[in-house]
Protein backbone atom coordinates (compact mmCIF):
# COMPACT_ATOMS: atom_id res chain seq x y z
CA UNK A 1 0.00 0.00 0.00
CA UNK A 2 2.90 2.41 0.75
CA UNK A 3 5.13 1.58 -2.33
CA UNK A 4 3.21 3.61 -4.91
CA UNK A 5 3.33 6.73 -2.76
CA UNK A 6 7.13 6.51 -2.40
CA UNK A 7 7.49 5.97 -6.12
CA UNK A 8 5.45 9.11 -6.86
CA UNK A 9 7.56 11.11 -4.48
CA UNK A 10 10.77 10.04 -6.22
CA UNK A 11 9.30 10.94 -9.60
CA UNK A 12 8.44 14.42 -8.31
CA UNK A 13 11.98 15.09 -7.18
CA UNK A 14 13.39 13.93 -10.51
CA UNK A 15 10.96 16.16 -12.40
CA UNK A 16 11.91 19.20 -10.35
CA UNK A 17 15.59 18.51 -11.03
CA UNK A 18 14.97 18.23 -14.74
CA UNK A 19 13.11 21.55 -14.76
CA UNK A 20 15.96 23.26 -12.90
CA UNK A 21 18.53 21.86 -15.31
CA UNK A 22 16.41 22.92 -18.29
CA UNK A 23 16.13 26.46 -16.94
CA UNK A 24 19.90 26.59 -16.36
CA UNK A 25 20.61 25.37 -19.88
CA UNK A 26 18.15 27.91 -21.30
CA UNK A 27 19.89 30.69 -19.36
CA UNK A 28 23.28 29.62 -20.65
CA UNK A 29 22.02 29.44 -24.23
CA UNK A 30 20.39 32.84 -23.86
CA UNK A 31 23.57 34.39 -22.50
CA UNK A 32 25.66 32.81 -25.25
CA UNK A 33 23.27 33.97 -27.94
CA UNK A 34 23.39 37.55 -26.61
CA UNK A 35 27.14 37.64 -26.60
CA UNK A 36 27.43 36.15 -30.08
CA UNK A 37 24.73 38.16 -31.80
CA UNK A 38 25.15 41.55 -29.95
CA UNK A 39 25.58 44.67 -32.16
CA UNK A 40 28.78 46.72 -31.40
CA UNK A 41 29.17 50.42 -32.18
CA UNK A 42 32.53 51.62 -33.54
CA UNK A 43 34.16 55.01 -34.19
CA UNK A 44 37.07 54.61 -36.62
CA UNK A 45 39.58 57.47 -36.98
CA UNK A 46 41.89 57.41 -40.02
CA UNK A 47 43.80 60.70 -40.09
CA UNK A 48 41.25 63.44 -40.77
CA UNK A 49 38.56 60.89 -41.71
CA UNK A 50 36.19 59.68 -38.98
CA UNK A 51 33.81 56.78 -39.74
CA UNK A 52 31.03 55.32 -37.54
CA UNK A 53 30.09 51.66 -37.97
CA UNK A 54 27.90 49.01 -36.28
CA UNK A 55 29.04 45.40 -36.39
CA UNK A 56 28.28 42.04 -34.75
CA UNK A 57 32.05 41.37 -34.79
CA UNK A 58 34.33 42.07 -31.87
CA UNK A 59 37.46 41.70 -34.04
CA UNK A 60 38.88 45.17 -35.05
CA UNK A 61 40.57 43.74 -38.16
CA UNK A 62 37.25 42.30 -39.35
CA UNK A 63 35.50 45.60 -38.59
CA UNK A 64 38.07 47.52 -40.71
CA UNK A 65 37.55 45.00 -43.49
CA UNK A 66 33.77 45.55 -43.30
CA UNK A 67 34.26 49.31 -43.65
CA UNK A 68 36.72 48.86 -46.55
CA UNK A 69 39.73 50.43 -44.85
CA UNK A 70 42.99 48.87 -46.04
CA UNK A 71 46.16 48.83 -43.98
CA UNK A 72 49.61 48.67 -45.45
CA UNK A 73 52.16 46.33 -43.92
CA UNK A 74 53.76 49.12 -41.87
CA UNK A 75 50.43 50.62 -40.70
CA UNK A 76 48.92 49.76 -37.31
CA UNK A 77 46.00 50.71 -35.06
CA UNK A 78 45.01 51.13 -31.42
CA UNK A 79 41.67 50.34 -29.73
CA UNK A 80 39.81 51.78 -26.76
CA UNK A 81 36.38 51.47 -25.17
CA UNK A 82 34.63 54.62 -23.90
CA UNK A 83 30.98 55.09 -22.88
CA UNK A 84 29.77 51.99 -24.68
CA UNK A 85 31.57 52.83 -27.93
CA UNK A 86 34.55 50.98 -29.38
CA UNK A 87 37.21 53.33 -30.75
CA UNK A 88 39.68 52.25 -33.41
CA UNK A 89 42.48 54.74 -34.26
CA UNK A 90 44.53 53.92 -37.32
CA UNK A 91 48.21 54.89 -37.25
CA UNK A 92 49.58 55.34 -40.74
CA UNK A 93 53.34 55.21 -41.27
CA UNK A 94 54.72 58.68 -42.21
CA UNK A 95 57.96 59.18 -44.14
CA UNK A 96 59.77 62.28 -42.86
CA UNK A 97 63.03 63.79 -44.20
CA UNK A 98 65.36 65.40 -41.66
CA UNK A 99 68.19 67.61 -42.97
CA UNK A 100 70.60 68.13 -40.08
CA UNK A 101 73.44 70.57 -40.78
CA UNK A 102 73.41 69.58 -44.44
CA UNK A 103 73.16 65.81 -43.88
CA UNK A 104 69.87 64.22 -44.98
CA UNK A 105 68.12 61.32 -43.22
CA UNK A 106 64.78 59.62 -43.91
CA UNK A 107 62.84 58.20 -40.96
CA UNK A 108 59.41 56.64 -40.37
CA UNK A 109 57.01 57.89 -37.71
CA UNK A 110 53.35 57.49 -36.79
CA UNK A 111 52.88 61.19 -36.08
CA UNK A 112 54.61 62.88 -33.17
CA UNK A 113 55.98 66.31 -32.21
CA UNK A 114 59.06 67.33 -34.21
CA UNK A 115 61.02 67.79 -31.00
CA UNK A 116 60.19 64.22 -29.92
CA UNK A 117 61.22 62.83 -33.30
CA UNK A 118 64.59 64.63 -33.13
CA UNK A 119 65.15 63.35 -29.59
CA UNK A 120 64.38 59.83 -30.78
CA UNK A 121 67.00 60.31 -33.51
CA UNK A 122 69.53 61.48 -30.92
CA UNK A 123 69.71 65.03 -32.30
CA UNK A 124 70.31 67.63 -29.58
CA UNK A 125 69.82 71.22 -30.77
CA UNK A 126 72.17 74.02 -29.70
CA UNK A 127 71.57 77.75 -29.47
CA UNK A 128 73.09 78.12 -32.98
CA UNK A 129 70.71 75.57 -34.55
CA UNK A 130 67.61 76.90 -36.31
CA UNK A 131 64.56 74.70 -36.99
CA UNK A 132 62.44 75.20 -40.08
CA UNK A 133 59.32 74.67 -37.90
CA UNK A 134 58.34 74.80 -34.24
CA UNK A 135 59.41 71.86 -32.07
CA UNK A 136 55.74 71.34 -31.12
CA UNK A 137 54.67 70.81 -34.74
CA UNK A 138 53.14 67.35 -35.35
CA UNK A 139 54.80 65.47 -38.18
CA UNK A 140 53.00 64.75 -41.45
CA UNK A 141 53.75 62.35 -44.29
CA UNK A 142 56.31 63.74 -46.75
CA UNK A 143 57.39 66.48 -44.34
CA UNK A 144 60.94 67.92 -44.50
CA UNK A 145 62.52 69.20 -41.31
CA UNK A 146 65.54 71.44 -41.93
CA UNK A 147 68.03 72.20 -39.16
CA UNK A 148 70.56 74.92 -40.03
CA UNK A 149 73.63 75.51 -37.87
CA UNK A 150 74.40 79.24 -38.03
CA UNK A 151 77.63 80.77 -36.76
CA UNK A 152 78.74 84.42 -36.73
CA UNK A 153 82.48 85.05 -36.55
CA UNK A 154 84.66 88.17 -36.57
CA UNK A 155 87.62 87.94 -38.93
CA UNK A 156 90.63 90.23 -39.38
CA UNK A 157 92.55 89.77 -42.63
CA UNK A 158 94.67 91.63 -45.17
CA UNK A 159 94.33 92.06 -48.92
CA UNK A 160 96.93 93.36 -51.35
CA UNK A 161 96.14 96.21 -53.75
CA UNK A 162 98.25 95.65 -56.89
CA UNK A 163 100.11 98.78 -57.96
CA UNK A 164 99.20 100.42 -61.26
CA UNK A 165 101.68 101.33 -63.96
CA UNK A 166 101.62 104.79 -65.50
CA UNK A 167 103.38 105.40 -68.79
CA UNK A 168 104.64 108.76 -70.01
CA UNK A 169 106.07 109.38 -73.45
CA UNK A 170 109.44 111.00 -74.10
CA UNK A 171 110.14 112.07 -77.68
CA UNK A 172 113.88 111.93 -76.99
CA UNK A 173 113.79 108.17 -76.44
CA UNK A 174 113.69 105.47 -79.07
CA UNK A 175 110.24 103.83 -79.46
CA UNK A 176 111.40 100.62 -77.78
CA UNK A 177 113.18 102.34 -74.84
CA UNK A 178 111.70 102.43 -71.34
CA UNK A 179 113.03 104.01 -68.15
CA UNK A 180 111.48 103.17 -64.78
CA UNK A 181 111.43 106.32 -62.69
CA UNK A 182 109.54 104.90 -59.70
CA UNK A 183 109.23 101.24 -58.77
CA UNK A 184 105.69 100.19 -57.95
CA UNK A 185 104.69 99.01 -54.48
CA UNK A 186 101.56 96.97 -53.73
CA UNK A 187 99.28 98.51 -51.17
CA UNK A 188 97.92 96.52 -48.23
CA UNK A 189 94.48 96.98 -46.66
CA UNK A 190 93.47 95.39 -43.35
CA UNK A 191 89.82 94.45 -42.99
CA UNK A 192 87.75 93.58 -39.95
CA UNK A 193 84.58 91.75 -40.99
CA UNK A 194 81.61 89.98 -39.45
CA UNK A 195 81.10 86.73 -41.34
CA UNK A 196 77.98 84.54 -41.15
CA UNK A 197 78.20 80.80 -41.87
CA UNK A 198 75.33 78.35 -42.37
CA UNK A 199 76.29 74.68 -42.10
CA UNK A 200 79.90 75.75 -42.47
CA UNK A 201 79.33 77.72 -45.69
CA UNK A 202 79.76 81.52 -45.77
CA UNK A 203 76.50 83.27 -46.63
CA UNK A 204 77.28 86.91 -45.82
CA UNK A 205 80.17 89.21 -44.95
CA UNK A 206 79.88 92.69 -43.46
CA UNK A 207 82.98 94.91 -43.42
CA UNK A 208 83.24 96.59 -40.01
CA UNK A 209 86.57 98.36 -40.49
CA UNK A 210 88.93 99.07 -43.39
CA UNK A 211 92.46 100.34 -42.74
CA UNK A 212 95.17 101.02 -45.33
CA UNK A 213 98.33 99.71 -43.66
CA UNK A 214 100.60 100.11 -46.70
CA UNK A 215 99.98 102.81 -49.31
CA UNK A 216 100.03 101.75 -52.94
CA UNK A 217 102.77 103.41 -55.01
CA UNK A 218 102.26 103.57 -58.77
CA UNK A 219 105.05 102.48 -61.07
CA UNK A 220 106.18 105.36 -63.30
CA UNK A 221 107.65 104.47 -66.67
CA UNK A 222 108.94 106.86 -69.33
CA UNK A 223 108.92 105.32 -72.80
CA UNK A 224 109.78 106.26 -76.32
CA UNK A 225 107.14 107.40 -78.78
CA UNK A 226 105.98 105.17 -81.60
CA UNK A 227 104.97 107.76 -84.15
CA UNK A 228 103.05 105.19 -86.20
CA UNK A 229 100.74 104.57 -83.29
CA UNK A 230 100.22 108.28 -82.68
CA UNK A 231 99.24 108.99 -86.28
CA UNK A 232 95.57 109.84 -86.64
CA UNK A 233 93.29 108.66 -89.43
CA UNK A 234 92.99 110.97 -92.36
CA UNK A 235 89.49 112.00 -91.24
CA UNK A 236 90.66 112.92 -87.73
CA UNK A 237 94.07 114.38 -88.53
CA UNK A 238 94.16 118.13 -87.78
CA UNK A 239 95.35 120.28 -90.68
CA UNK A 240 97.52 123.29 -89.76
CA UNK A 241 98.50 124.54 -93.18
CA UNK A 242 98.31 128.29 -93.53
CA UNK A 243 97.02 129.52 -96.78
CA UNK A 244 94.61 126.64 -97.37
CA UNK A 245 91.99 127.33 -99.97
CA UNK A 246 88.80 128.86 -98.64
CA UNK A 247 85.50 129.83 -100.04
CA UNK A 248 84.97 132.32 -97.26
CA UNK A 249 82.31 130.45 -95.30
CA UNK A 250 81.64 131.86 -91.82
CA UNK A 251 80.74 130.19 -88.54
CA UNK A 252 77.10 129.55 -87.97
CA UNK A 253 76.24 129.25 -91.66
CA UNK A 254 73.89 126.41 -92.50
CA UNK A 255 75.71 125.62 -95.75
CA UNK A 256 78.94 126.52 -97.53
CA UNK A 257 82.61 125.68 -97.00
CA UNK A 258 85.51 126.81 -94.85
CA UNK A 259 89.11 125.78 -95.34
CA UNK A 260 88.15 122.86 -97.56
CA UNK A 261 85.42 121.74 -95.13
CA UNK A 262 81.84 121.73 -96.39
CA UNK A 263 79.12 122.67 -93.92
CA UNK A 264 75.97 120.86 -94.97
CA UNK A 265 72.38 121.64 -94.19
CA UNK A 266 70.87 119.47 -91.49
CA UNK A 267 73.85 119.61 -89.11
CA UNK A 268 76.74 117.75 -90.76
CA UNK A 269 80.26 118.44 -91.96
CA UNK A 270 82.05 116.90 -94.93
CA UNK A 271 85.87 117.03 -94.73
CA UNK A 272 88.21 117.39 -97.68
CA UNK A 273 88.81 113.62 -97.56
CA UNK A 274 85.06 112.93 -97.74
CA UNK A 275 84.51 112.00 -94.09
CA UNK A 276 81.16 113.14 -92.68
CA UNK A 277 80.57 114.25 -89.07
CA UNK A 278 77.27 115.26 -87.53
CA UNK A 279 77.17 118.06 -84.99
CA UNK A 280 74.62 119.30 -82.47
CA UNK A 281 75.97 122.75 -81.63
CA UNK A 282 78.19 125.52 -83.04
CA UNK A 283 80.38 127.82 -80.92
CA UNK A 284 82.41 130.84 -81.99
CA UNK A 285 85.59 130.97 -79.86
CA UNK A 286 88.93 132.68 -79.58
CA UNK A 287 91.72 130.14 -80.13
CA UNK A 288 95.37 130.31 -79.05
CA UNK A 289 98.13 127.70 -79.40
CA UNK A 290 100.57 125.86 -77.11
CA UNK A 291 103.20 123.13 -77.37
CA UNK A 292 105.28 120.83 -75.13
CA UNK A 293 108.16 120.66 -77.57
CA UNK A 294 111.21 119.07 -75.90
CA UNK A 295 109.37 117.33 -73.05
CA UNK A 296 106.36 115.12 -72.35
CA UNK A 297 103.36 117.11 -71.15
CA UNK A 298 100.34 115.75 -69.29
CA UNK A 299 96.84 117.15 -69.66
CA UNK A 300 94.43 117.94 -66.84
CA UNK A 301 92.63 114.66 -67.50
CA UNK A 302 95.86 112.62 -67.20
CA UNK A 303 96.47 112.01 -70.92
CA UNK A 304 99.63 112.90 -72.83
CA UNK A 305 99.56 116.34 -74.42
CA UNK A 306 99.45 115.89 -78.20
CA UNK A 307 97.92 117.20 -81.40
CA UNK A 308 94.16 116.70 -81.13
CA UNK A 309 94.02 117.11 -77.32
CA UNK A 310 93.00 120.72 -76.71
CA UNK A 311 92.46 122.89 -73.65
CA UNK A 312 88.98 124.27 -72.90
CA UNK A 313 86.96 125.84 -70.12
CA UNK A 314 85.23 122.68 -68.84
CA UNK A 315 82.31 124.82 -67.64
CA UNK A 316 81.63 125.69 -71.28
CA UNK A 317 82.92 122.56 -73.04
CA UNK A 318 82.98 119.48 -70.76
CA UNK A 319 85.99 117.17 -70.76
CA UNK A 320 85.68 114.38 -73.31
CA UNK A 321 83.66 116.48 -75.78
CA UNK A 322 84.41 115.60 -79.42
CA UNK A 323 84.80 118.64 -81.71
CA UNK A 324 85.78 119.77 -85.15
CA UNK A 325 87.64 123.13 -85.24
CA UNK A 326 88.04 125.47 -88.23
CA UNK A 327 89.55 128.98 -88.20
CA UNK A 328 87.11 131.59 -89.40
CA UNK A 329 89.70 133.19 -91.69
CA UNK A 330 89.92 129.92 -93.66
CA UNK A 331 93.64 129.57 -92.98
CA UNK A 332 93.48 126.58 -90.63
CA UNK A 333 91.43 123.46 -90.39
CA UNK A 334 92.55 122.05 -87.03
CA UNK A 335 90.01 119.26 -87.50
CA UNK A 336 88.91 116.50 -85.17
CA UNK A 337 89.89 116.93 -81.51
CA UNK A 338 88.76 116.24 -77.92
CA UNK A 339 88.55 118.37 -74.78
CA UNK A 340 91.23 116.98 -72.43
CA UNK A 341 93.06 119.97 -70.90
CA UNK A 342 92.44 123.39 -69.36
CA UNK A 343 94.44 126.50 -68.55
CA UNK A 344 94.39 129.49 -66.23
CA UNK A 345 93.70 131.89 -69.12
CA UNK A 346 91.24 129.60 -70.89
CA UNK A 347 87.92 130.93 -69.61
CA UNK A 348 84.57 131.20 -71.34
CA UNK A 349 84.54 130.82 -75.13
CA UNK A 350 88.29 130.27 -75.43
CA UNK A 351 90.28 127.22 -76.50
CA UNK A 352 93.99 126.40 -76.65
CA UNK A 353 95.11 124.22 -79.59
CA UNK A 354 98.11 121.91 -79.25
CA UNK A 355 100.84 121.96 -81.90
CA UNK A 356 103.98 119.84 -82.09
CA UNK A 357 106.39 122.81 -82.28
CA UNK A 358 106.73 126.26 -80.80
CA UNK A 359 107.16 127.75 -84.28
CA UNK A 360 103.73 126.40 -85.31
CA UNK A 361 102.22 128.05 -82.24
CA UNK A 362 103.74 131.43 -83.19
CA UNK A 363 102.50 130.99 -86.73
CA UNK A 364 98.95 130.29 -85.54
CA UNK A 365 98.91 133.11 -82.99
CA UNK A 366 95.40 134.07 -81.90
CA UNK A 367 92.47 133.50 -84.21
CA UNK A 368 88.69 133.39 -84.22
CA UNK A 369 87.50 129.85 -84.79
CA UNK A 370 84.28 127.89 -85.14
CA UNK A 371 83.86 124.84 -82.97
CA UNK A 372 81.41 122.17 -84.14
CA UNK A 373 80.31 120.02 -81.19
CA UNK A 374 80.08 116.51 -82.65
CA UNK A 375 77.41 113.95 -81.78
Amino acid sequence: MHRPRKEAKRRGKWLRRMIAISLMIAAIISTFSYSVFARNNYIITDGDTVTTHTSYSADPAQVLDEVGIELREEDTYTTAYNDGVNEITIRRMQIVTVVYRGTQSVIGTYGEPVGGLLARMGIALTAQDYLSCAAETITTDGMTIDIVHRQVKTEVYEEAIPFETRYFEDVTLAPEDEIVLVEGVDGVVEYKAQVTFENGVEVSREILRETETTKMVAKIVVCGVDRKIMDQTEEEKPAQKPGSSSSGGSSGSSSGSSGGVTINEGGSITTASGAVYTYSKILTVTATAYSCEGYVGTTATGTVARVGAIAVDPKVIPYGTRMYVVSNDGMYVYGYCTAEDCGGAIKGNKIDLYFDTISECYQFGRRSCTVYILT
